[in-house]
């Protein structure tokens, strides 16, 4: 990782007409300033960077631009016009088909690369929904890339798999949520679905892990531990309804 050259300091740019955002719970200020979005920098931004310019550098389209730091130290991006999803109604015909090929271009294009090190490829490490931009139904870029390290494709996809077609909230029809994961995986490509299915319940056991060692962190804010409890219950009910309904989602995966 080589830290940020100098001319990508970005000056005299105030935020006097900046619009708050909803940003990662790890992150201590996301704003709108104009057609940019401005963000607190953590231990891993230098890295986020690279990995961003890389992925533009290749004309991987769905990932924001990295315009450098500003004068504030805050990593300036570039806006994505849109929203997220929470809810399979908010979304179009192809939509988890799409997500499912978004997520396996960033691996392709990444996979040997030496931003990957010593694993398969750089993953995005946290492709929820929450964390997509979607535009007419239809998914078009991950944002918060916070997250991303040197991993491995399937941890990635079982994420996205969970996080996008899973979900014990919102009176979604198992079988509906079934017939989603079988598209997403489609989408990304020919994944055995024990394998698949193995990783989803892998992903939801290290959210529990990591989330309830933090909700006891006193050195984290209250809000903080709040959210941490929120992410083990949730965590907690997903993998409970895969393994109730294993066998289904399995079946809906080998058709």
């Amino acid at each position: 990782m080589t830290p940020l050259p100098a001319e990508s300091i970005i000056a005299g740019v105030t935020d006097t007409a900046s619009e708050p955002l909803a940003g990662g719970h790890d992150t201590e200020v996301v704003v709108r300033v104009g057609d940019t979005v401005r963000r607190s920098r953590g231990p891993r931004s230098d890295y986020a960077a690279e990995v961003l310019r890389h992925l533009e550098a290749v004309g991987y389209a769905h990932a924001p631009r990295h315009l450098g730091v500003d004068d504030e130290g805050r990593d300036v991006l570039t806006y994505l016009p849109g929203r997220t999803t929470d809810h399979p109604t908010q979304r179009a015909d192809g939509a988890y088909a799409r997500a499912g090929a978004m997520l396996r271009e960033l691996h392709d294009l990444t996979t040997g690369h030496p931003l990957a090190g010593d694993r398969e490829c750089v993953v995005h490490g946290d492709p929820g929904p929450f964390n997509t931009i979607v535009r007419d139904g239809l998914p078009v870029a991950f944002i918060d890339w916070s997250a991303c390290r040197p991993g491995d494709r399937l941890d990635d996809l079982g994420y996205l798999a969970w996080t996008w077609c899973v979900q014990t909230l919102g009176a979604v029809p198992i079988a509906d949520q079934a017939a989603h994961l079988r598209e997403l995986r489609d989408g990304y490509g020919d994944v055995e679905a024990e394998r698949l299915v193995a990783a989803v319940l892998r992903q939801q056991t290290r959210v529990i892990d990591v989330e309830g060692a933090k909700s006891h962190d006193t050195a984290l804010t209250a809000t903080r531990r709040a959210h941490a409890r929120d992410a083990v219950a949730w965590a907690t009910a997903d993998r409970a309804l895969v393994r109730r309904h294993e066998a289904l989602l399995l079946s809906a995966l080998r058709r």
